[in-house]
């Protein structure tokens, strides 16, 4: 089993228990952007709709369910992380939380192909303001690489770049984003 064989496991036992989730992290921002390489596979879930526990046990044997929550320190919010055992390709689960655009992303998200099956994921401007979030609050490279792969991918035209904007000004990353947007804009 490769890492995608497992993903799509993990999208099958979220549909089989009707889980309400968003696909955030890195395999969102490969939809959008250019694909690169990730260890883990990361979901925003709806707490009350869904058991970690039921998915575990959907998934079976070849996984493994940590008994020990973690927290998450950007969101706040709890974090739950099943394992595949034979790859150590991890599925982290993080639950949603009360900030302003953890709830807006999750209502605007949107289903797509992914795998041969229609998943649940941000816009693209979300996982740009999600993504310039954390590189302010993990200062991770990739983050940002991400972003700059997006912007160099998509069609300006059809990004609602107000939108991202006014969540950059709240999360104060309007500079960063001002600034890869002036290095991935259209070159004289």
């Amino acid at each position: 089993m490769n890492t995608l064989d497992v993903a799509a496991a993990v999208l099958d036992a979220l549909n089989q228990v009707q889980a309400s989730y968003l696909m955030v992290g890195a395999l969102s921002s490969n939809l959008y952007g250019i694909p690169r390489n990730t260890n883990d596979a990361d979901f925003v879930f709806a707490a009350a709709t869904t058991d970690v526990s039921a998915i575990a046990a959907v998934l079976g044997a070849g996984f493994r369910l940590d008994p020990q929550l973690s927290f998450e320190s950007i969101t706040m919010t709890l974090r739950r992380v099943i394992t595949h055992i034979e790859t150590g390709f991890l599925i982290e689960f993080f639950e949603l939380s009360d900030d302003p655009h953890d709830q807006m992303r999750f209502r605007r998200r949107q289903q797509m192909p992914f795998l041969n099956r229609r998943i649940f994921v941000p816009t693209v401007e979300d996982v740009i303001v999600a993504k310039l979030r954390w590189s302010k609050h993990v200062r991770r490279s990739k983050d940002i690489d991400d972003v700059k792969n997006i912007l160099v991918v998509q069609d300006m035209a059809n990004i609602d770049l107000p939108y991202i904007r006014t969540w950059a000004q709240a999360h104060h990353t309007i500079d960063l984003l001002n600034q890869l947007l002036a290095d991935t804009g259209p070159k004289p």
